[in-house]
């Protein structure tokens, strides 16, 4: 059995979706019981997993920064740098999960030289989260294009967001696990729904996430029978004031399975993403999987090209970032017509079944890894 090495620049695997997901997959499907992480503690203690019932294997190469401070964008060229030098201790056998381009990049490098597999997890595209001079700007595109075409599979939730072609692109679409999805399915028969309509809003709850329209929407909504599940960490005014709202029932932070088994009764989503980040008009969200696989609406800000799909397919409400009227306008179509919710949900549920599982990807990806060897 080989050594899976998994390389982010995150405290904990457990608190990232797409890694717990990986994390589980790799550990009760494939049985690797050696899985390590190679991360960054932005914060002290947050190193901790607290959603396995197994061990992982962990090792923190830098320590620091917090989020959203300045000091965080140039912390990503220590994180490259000595994640380089860590890699060397990796073994020729290996199978390397690098999470992101800052990860990624110095990864590959290393393995010219030690020879191991290296998958290149690009979940946010690195160039497109932060602004830099146009020179460094150009610069990390390029090498970006380079790293994609020199790794064992460059795996994107999408690849709308690129504009270079690469062979070693492997779309691995932001859908639940089936395991998650089952145990959620348990956990929602204890669950009662809170109002006649329920809107959920889950993740990071920040400043660029629609916390303000959220917070309005309330307000406009307040004497209808609706209420807001409102889940995962507070990190905005918005958000902080959202939660003491006397028709929002705050959850705090939830696991997986728990969070998915709120979908249940739900019956929209919130998935609002700030336009002025480029990256943002490319978003892949996790919440449009597990809406369309629990059989609800989703709530999306027409900026986002990647939410096309969603359009097309009547699969939602689709309105501008920063038009509240319009948002409260079509939740109030929702509210008084019941036939077009009701529609809402049954297209999620035909659409459901055109839309793998998250460990049906993962299966035909390590397949594909695994021929590669055998080449």
């Amino acid at each position: 059995m080989k050594n899976i090495k998994i390389v982010a620049p995150l405290s904990s695997l457990s608190e990232r979706t797409r890694l717990y997901k990986l994390t589980l997959f790799l550990h009760d499907e494939l049985g690797y019981k050696n899985i390590s992480h190679v991360g960054w503690e932005r914060i002290p203690g947050e190193r901790e997993e607290k959603r396995f019932d197994f061990e992982i294997d962990k090792k923190i190469i830098l320590k620091g920064g917090g989020y959203g401070t300045g000091k965080v964008k140039w912390l990503y060229f220590m994180w490259m740098i000595k994640t380089f030098f860590y890699c060397f201790k990796f073994g020729k056998n290996d199978i390397v999960w690098a999470l992101g381009f800052e990860s990624a990049f110095p990864v590959m490098l290393a393995s010219k030289i030690k020879r191991f597999k290296v998958v290149f997890d690009d979940a946010d595209r690195f160039s497109m989260l932060f602004k830099f001079p146009s020179i460094i700007d150009k610069i990390l595109k390029f090498l970006e294009k380079k790293t994609s075409r020199n790794v064992t599979y460059h795996v994107v939730p999408g690849d709308a967001r690129y504009q270079f072609e690469s062979k070693k692109f492997y779309v691995l679409k932001n859908t639940p696990s089936e395991s998650q999805l089952e145990k959620a399915k348990q956990i929602s028969e204890n669950l009662e729904k809170p109002a006649s309509f329920v809107i959920n809003i889950n993740g990071w709850l920040g400043s660029g996430r629609g916390m303000n329209e959220a917070l309005m929407l309330v307000n406009r909504l307040e004497k209808e029978d609706l209420k807001v599940l409102l889940i995962g960490k507070l990190d905005c005014d918005a958000a902080n004031q959202l939660a003491e709202h006397k028709n929002v029932i705050y959850r705090g932070k939830l696991s997986n399975a728990e969070t998915l088994a709120n979908y249940f009764i739900s019956d929209l989503v919130l998935t609002y993403y700030d336009p002025k980040l480029e990256i943002n008009q490319y978003a892949e969200s996790n919440k449009w999987g597990d809406a369309i696989k629990t059989g609800i609406g989703i709530i999306v800000n027409e900026e986002v090209k990647s939410a096309k799909f969603i359009k097309e397919n009547n699969l939602g409400i689709i309105v501008p970032y920063n038009d509240i009227d319009a948002l409260v306008n079509e939740v109030q179509k929702l509210l008084t017509d019941t036939s077009k919710l009701v529609e809402l949900k049954s297209n999620a549920k035909q659409y459901s079944y055109i839309m793998p599982y998250y460990e049906d990807q993962l299966k035909e990806l390590f397949k594909k890894i695994n021929n590669e060897e055998t080449r």
